[in-house]
C-alpha cells in the first residue's frame, strides 16, 4: 500500500473511533445542503459551511461562531525549501500561506539527532514548494449525520479536496480532509481567525508559558532539553532563563495537539506525523496548524473551559485514579552513572530500609531503579520486606532495549529482541540499531508487531509475580523518522505515536493481571507521552516530566514544573509526579542544596503525587543527607501530603468523570480574570486550596495573587479578599498555601 494511503486509512480509522464513543449519531444530528451554505448540526455544537469561497465556522447549538477558518485568498505562495534549524539556536520559520485548508507541494521533511541522550530529537526542518488553497465546493453529498464536498483549488494541476465534516461525540465537530491525488503533496494545514487577545492554553508538557499565543513551534517529541543560558551549548545556566538546551523554549517530553481557547472552544488535532503551530506569530489575528502529510483531521469543540475540557478528553483520555498507597510518600533508590556495582546498590537498598525506619520517614511506595542487578531470589525476599513493612516495591521497565550493562534492563533482552524480530528495522529489515543514552548500542521495540507486545507483556506479568506493585515506564522519544514497523508505518508517523502504544501494552498488561490477582492494585508512571482518540492519557497511570536539572531555573529546574503540570493537566494528564531535588547535575549544574531539595519538597506536596528521586552524579539525595532538621522538615512535607491524599483522590476520581483536573490554573477557575490567566507559579488544588510555593532561589517572601473570594492562611489564619495580589512571608520551612475560607477542603466536604 503507498504510505499516503496508509496515512488516509489511518485518518479515516480516527474519525472512526471519534465516532464511535458517541455510538450512532443522535437524533437530532443532521445535515442540510443549502444553495449558498451547507449545515452540519449535532447535539451542543454545528458547522457553517460556505460555499464559495469555501469557509468553515464553528458554533456553539445557540448559533454563536467560536472559531471560523481564515478568509480564503484563492491563491498560490513559494515557500523556500531553507532550513529551520531546532538544533542549539533554532532559526526563523519560513513563509505560510494562511487560506482553508493550504497544502504544499513540495517536500516537509526532518532531521534528527541520530544518537545519544538527544537521540530522536529535531535537528531541523524543511519545508519548500509551492502551497495552494481551497476555493470553492463543487459538490457536496450527505455521509451519515454529516456531509461529504468535494473542493477545488487554486493549484492549476487540477488537484481537489475531499472534505468530510461530520457531528462528533456530543458537543464536538469533525472535520477529515485530503488532497486528491495526493502525490507530491507533503503537507496540508489549516488556517483559523485569533480573536483580540485570545489565549491558547495546553499543548502538553510545555515550561515555557500557559499560553502558546504569539509563539510557534513543532509538536515532536524531543527528550533531555536542559537548562542553559546559551541555545549554543551548556554553559552558564541562569535561574532566570527560559532557554531550553537544545531544542529551545517550546520542547517537550510529553505532547498534545490540544488546546482549550480563551475564546470558547477546544481544538484536537488527530495526527501524529509533526505538525507545526503558528499562533498568531507571524501573522496578527490569526493561528494555523499543519501536518506533514496531505491529509488532516481535527475535532473542534464549542463551549466555555470546564466544557471543552470534558469533551475534549473524554476522546483524548484521561489519567483514571491510581491505587491508594500510589498517592503516599515514595522513595526512588536509582542506580549509579556510569557504573555501579550489584553489591554496592544491593547495599544502598538495604541502607535505605534502615534509615527509613530510623528516621521515621513516611515512605508508601520504594522504586528499585536497578533491578537486574539483584539475585531473583534475593529480590524477591527484599520485596517481602518492604510489604511486611508497608511499604508498596516498584520496578523500572523502558521502551526500548540495549546492551548497557547499568541494572536497569538486562542485556539478554537485547538479544532476544533483535534475534526474534521485536524491533524497529531499516527499510532492507534489519535490525535498527542506535546509540542510546547510556552509549551503547540500543533498539527500538516494535509496539505494532503482536508478538513483540506479547513478549513484553510477559515480562512485566513476570516482574509483578515476583511480588511489584508497580514500576515506571521510561522513554518512548527515540524513534527515527527511516526507520520501519510491523504495521507499515515508518518514524515519522510513529515518532509522537510510538508512547501511545507503549502505554497502551503495558496498561493491558497491568490489567489482565490485576484480573487475576483482584487484591492487588498496580500503578504505573511514565515519561512521553503524546495526545490522540485515545492518547496516552487513557492508559498510562500517571507521568513525570523528565529529566528535571537541579536548579531553580525557569527552563528545566524547579521552576518549570508548575506550567508543565498545568498545560498537561488540561489534556487529561493530570496525574503529576517530580523527581523531589532534581535529577540531571552533570555539567555545569550542581549538586541539589538543602535549600532546592526543601523547596522542591514543599512544592510537591501539595501536588498529585509525591516521590523522592535522585540525580545522575551524587545520587539519591535522601533527607538524612541533609541532617536532622532536613528530616523533621521533609517529614512534615510527606505528612503534608497525606493529609491531602483523601482530597487528591476525590479530585482524581471527579476528573476521571470529567475532566477537570486535580491541580487547575486560575485562567481555569475564573476564565474572565486576565489576571488570574498570568499565574504560572500557583495553583488551585480542587476548588478550594490555593498553592503557592517559592521557586526562587533565596526568596523569603512571595507575591501571590488570589481569586476572586475570601482566602485563609493555612499558616496563620490570616484572611485575604481577592482578587488581589499581595505579598506573603515564606522563609525556608514554611509552603504557602490557603484555604478559602469556610471549607475545609481536607476533610470530607473538600
Amino acid at each position: 500500500m503507498h504510505r499516503w494511503s496508509r496515512f488516509v486509512a489511518a485518518a479515516l480509522a480516527a474519525l472512526s473511533a471519534v465516532a464511535a464513543f458517541a455510538g450512532p449519531p443522535p437524533a437530532d444530528a443532521a445535515a442540510r445542503l443549502g444553495g449558498e451554505q451547507i449545515v452540519v448540526s449535532g447535539p451542543g455544537a454545528r458547522a457553517v459551511i460556505d460555499r464559495s469561497p469555501f469557509r468553515i465556522r464553528f458554533q456553539t447549538a445557540a448559533g454563536r461562531t467560536v472559531l471560523a477558518e481564515s478568509s480564503s485568498s484563492g491563491g498560490s505562495l513559494a515557500v523556500p525549501p531553507v532550513p529551520q534549524v531546532q538544533f542549539g539556536a533554532p532559526t526563523a520559520p519560513g513563509p505560510a500561506l494562511y487560506s482553508p485548508l493550504a497544502f504544499l507541494v513540495g517536500q516537509f521533511g526532518v532531521t534528527q539527532q541520530p544518537s545519544g541522550q538527544w537521540e530522536g530529537n529535531l535537528r531541523s526542518v524543511t519545508r519548500g514548494g509551492t502551497e495552494y488553497a481551497a476555493r470553492d465546493v463543487t459538490g457536496a453529498q450527505r455521509a451519515g449525520a454529516g456531509v461529504r464536498l468535494r473542493v477545488s483549488t487554486s493549484d492549476p494541476s487540477g488537484r481537489y479536496e475531499e472534505v468530510t465534516i461530520e457531528p462528533g461525540p456530543p458537543g464536538m465537530v469533525s472535520v477529515f480532509a485530503r488532497v486528491l491525488p495526493s502525490d507530491g503533496v507533503a503537507g496540508l494545514a489549516d488556517s483559523f481567525v485569533a480573536g483580540r487577545d485570545e489565549a491558547f492554553h495546553g499543548f502538553g508538557g510545555r515550561h515555557n508559558s500557559l499560553d502558546q499565543g504569539g509563539n510557534q513551534f513543532f509538536n515532536w517529541l524531543q527528550q533531555e532539553n536542559l537548562s542553559s543560558g546559551s541555545p549554543s551549548a551548556l554553559t552558564a545556566p541562569s535561574p532566570s532563563h527560559d532557554y531550553l538546551f537544545p531544542n529551545g523554549q517550546d520542547a517537550a517530553y510529553y505532547a498534545q495537539s490540544s488546546f482549550i481557547s480563551s475564546d470558547d472552544f477546544g481544538f484536537l488535532l488527530e495526527r501524529n506525523a509533526i505538525s507545526e503551530w503558528r499562533m498568531a506569530s507571524d501573522r496578527a489575528g490569526a493561528w494555523r496548524v499543519g501536518d506533514a502529510v496531505p491529509s488532516i483531521a481535527y475535532v473542534v469543540a464549542p463551549g466555555g473551559a470546564r466544557q471543552a475540557i470534558d469533551d475534549l478528553t473524554r476522546v483524548g483520555g484521561r489519567q483514571r485514579p491510581p491505587p491508594r498507597w500510589a498517592v503516599g510518600p515514595a522513595f526512588d533508590r536509582q542506580v549509579g552513572f556510569p557504573a555501579e556495582s550489584p553489591a554496592d546498590y544491593l547495599a544502598e537498598v538495604r541502607d535505605d530500609l534502615r534509615q527509613i525506619a530510623r528516621h521515621h520517614v513516611p515512605v508508601d511506595a520504594y522504586r528499585i531503579e536497578a533491578w537486574h542487578f539483584i539475585h531473583r531470589d534475593v529480590l524477591r525476599r527484599l520485596m517481602e520486606r518492604m510489604r511486611r513493612r508497608g511499604i508498596h516495591p516498584m520496578l523500572y521497565f523502558r521502551a526500548f532495549v540495549g546492551t548497557d550493562e547499568i541494572g536497569t534492563d538486562s542485556p539478554r533482552a537485547y538479544g532476544t529482541a533483535l534475534a526474534r524480530g521485536y524491533v524497529a528495522t531499516h527499510a532492507d529489515g534489519s535490525p535498527y540499531v542506535f546509540t542510546s543514552n547510556f552509549f551503547r548500542p540500543g533498539a527500538q521495540i516494535d509496539f505494532t508487531n503482536p508478538a513483540a507486545r506479547r513478549w513484553y507483556q510477559r515480562r512485566i506479568t513476570a516482574a509483578l509475580r515476583l511480588g511489584a506493585d508497580g514500576f515506571m515506564a521510561d522513554f518512548g522519544e527515540q524513534v527515527q523518522s527511516d526507520m520501519r514497523f510491523a504495521d507499515g508505518e515508518t518514524g515519522a508517523t510513529m515518532h509522537n505515536r510510538l508512547p501511545v502504544l507503549f502505554q497502551r501494552t503495558v496498561r493491558k498488561a497491568v490489567e489482565r493481571f490485576e484480573r487475576r490477582h483482584p487484591r492487588r492494585r498496580i500503578f504505573f508512571f511514565s515519561r512521553a507521552g503524546y495526545s490522540g482518540t485515545p492518547g496516552s492519557a487513557r492508559y498510562e497511570g500517571a507521568n513525570f516530566p523528565g529529566d528535571e536539572t537541579t536548579d531553580f531555573s525557569r527552563s528545566a529546574g524547579l521552576a518549570s514544573l508548575a506550567p508543565d503540570m498545568l498545560n498537561r493537566a488540561v489534556g487529561g494528564a493530570y496525574g503529576y509526579t517530580t523527581d523531589i531535588g532534581g535529577y540531571f547535575d552533570v555539567g555545569p549544574y550542581q549538586a541539589t542544596t538543602r535549600e532546592l531539595f526543601l523547596r522542591w519538597a514543599e512544592w510537591a506536596a501539595l501536588s498529585p503525587l509525591f516521590r523522592l528521586h535522585g540525580s545522575v552524579l551524587n545520587g539519591v539525595h535522601a533527607p538524612w543527607t541533609y541532617g536532622p532538621t532536613t528530616v523533621r522538615a521533609y517529614n512534615r512535607l510527606s505528612r503534608l501530603h497525606l493529609h491531602a491524599r483523601p482530597l487528591i483522590l476525590r479530585l482524581w476520581r471527579r476528573a476521571e468523570r470529567t475532566g477537570i483536573p486535580i491541580t487547575r490554573p486560575l485562567w481555569l477557575a475564573d476564565p474572565r480574570d486576565r489576571r488570574a490567566a498570568l499565574q504560572e507559579q500557583e495553583w488551585l488544588l480542587g476548588p478550594n486550596v490555593l498553592v503557592a510555593p517559592v521557586v526562587w532561589q533565596g526568596a523569603t517572601s512571595r507575591r501571590v495573587y488570589f481569586p476572586r473570594g475570601c482566602w485563609r492562611s493555612a499558616a496563620s489564619g490570616e484572611r485575604v479578599r481577592g482578587p488581589r495580589s499581595a505579598l506573603v512571608d515564606a522563609p525556608l520551612l514554611r509552603l504557602p498555601y490557603f484555604l478559602r475560607c469556610g471549607t475545609h477542603p481536607f476533610g470530607a466536604d473538600g
